[in-house]
């Protein structure tokens, strides 16, 4: 299959995505701890009151996918990203002005709304549409955001606050790092390459037919087949078992070897999480996406197994960065099933909806660690318990099947 000459603009639209990505993991995702942090002293409040704050937004946001997922299915996403860019840009600009635990939950509410509308499902079903050879690749770069941010902004919008309190979020480069988001996603973002007279992937043509807007499995008939079933449920337990470990990793790093080495640990886990999923991503295309998924699961299972019992700071950081290694892929592979089994007729629809199940655990997993921590036996327990979450959700995507089996029976 040839491509077409000059730059293919589909790897323009993957820059605004990326971006996109970056504002939203650097400034709501991985910014929730230091917003908690800052508003329990600043407001009075206990991390229990503010925490309820945090699954606030997982269900907001969670919910608003499914709105995003039909919106975005309708229309041109780009006005989506934008609209909740500044959705976002408010919220931050009114947040400092919260002090009634109300308002407070109010704020993280439409943080929630914000960021279903400028982050996964729209981001996803743009590579999917632009991206079908190389789609692995594609998703891989893009998500990468999502750990840039983490690494870049987050710590930058904890200094801010560290300084002014709240009165940080509204500093002037807060609000230009986010607002920029507008401008690119209006230049560089377009619906699907058919709407430039183009190809997926920069192809003269599109022999496969893979990405033509009619081809694909209606969302109705895709939420009830058995691989959607099952592969969401596999998604909600692996990620329950992910983030839960995510949100305990430096209390458990700082129990297990100490506070130099649990600081280390967080940037550990991002620059792996980081590196493996660009490694993975660059030969993925090439191999078979459902044998990758579930030795992905079989390492993550492990790791967590290896977590609950060592000890020591080279065990601990070895065991970090095997995590860490995981933690990209299996974030990853989710619309990467989504797209190979049900094509990108109905993509965000049936996404949202995948979604809204892994927002289930990640919002779970930081309470059932902590729960089995307090009551249950420490970290050696709670770690335990999630690698045979994470075994569960190997069974799972087993039980669903390989999602070349869906596709070639649409």
């Amino acid at each position: 299959m040839r491509e077409q000459q000059g730059i293919f603009f589909g790897w323009w639209v993957l820059i605004a995505i990326g971006y996109s990505l970056f504002v939203g993991a650097g400034m709501i995702f991985y910014a929730m701890s230091v917003l908690l942090e800052a508003l329990v002293a600043t407001r009075g409040f206990s991390v229990a009151q503010i925490s309820g704050a945090n699954t606030m937004f997982l269900v907001v946001g969670g919910l608003g996918g499914i709105a995003v997922g039909e919106l975005i299915s309708r229309y041109d996403a780009r006005w989506c990203i934008a609209a909740g860019t500044l959705f976002i840009a408010v919220t931050y600009y009114w947040l400092p002005a919260a002090h009634s635990l109300g308002a407070i939950y109010l704020a993280y509410a439409a943080l929630g709304v914000g960021y279903a509308m400028t982050a996964l499902v729209p981001a996803t079903t743009l590579v999917a549409r632009w991206f079908v050879r190389r789609r692995a690749l594609a998703i891989a770069l893009t998500q990468s955001g999502l750990s840039l941010g983490g690494i870049l902004l987050t710590p930058l919008l904890a200094r801010a606050l560290e300084i002014d309190g709240m009165g940080g979020l509204r500093e002037p480069w807060v609000l230009v790092v986010i607002l920029f988001n507008v401008p690119l996603a209006l230049l560089l973002l377009r619906p699907d390459p058919q709407a430039m007279g183009l190809s997926p992937d920069g192809d003269n043509d599109d022999l496969l037919g893979e990405n033509a807007p009619q081809q694909g499995m209606a969302a109705v008939q895709a939420i009830r087949s058995r691989f959607f079933l099952f592969s969401a449920a596999a998604a909600f337990l692996a990620l329950l078992a992910q983030v839960g470990t995510i949100a305990h990793v430096f209390k458990w790093a700082l129990e297990r070897a100490n506070g130099e080495t649990a600081a280390i640990t967080v940037a550990t886990l991002a620059f792996c999480s980081l590196t493996g999923r660009l490694i993975c991503g660059a030969v993925l295309d090439r191999l078979n996406l459902f044998v990758f998924v579930m030795v992905i699961y079989a390492l993550q299972a492990v790791a967590m197994f290896g977590m609950a019992l060592v000890e020591g700071t080279l065990a601990v950081l070895m065991l970090t960065a095997f995590f860490g290694f995981t933690v990209g892929n299996v974030l990853m592979a989710q619309p990467l099933l989504v797209a190979a089994a049900f094509g990108v007729r109905d993509f965000p629809r049936i996404l949202s909806l995948h979604q809204l199940a892994m927002n289930g655990g990640v919002a779970l997993g930081p309470v059932v660690i902590g729960l089995i921590y307090d009551f249950g036996g420490g970290y050696a327990n709670g770690f335990a318990f999630v690698s045979l979450c994470s075994i569960a959700a190997l069974g799972c995507i087993y039980r669903a099947g390989d999602p070349k089996a869906i596709s070639s029976a649409r």
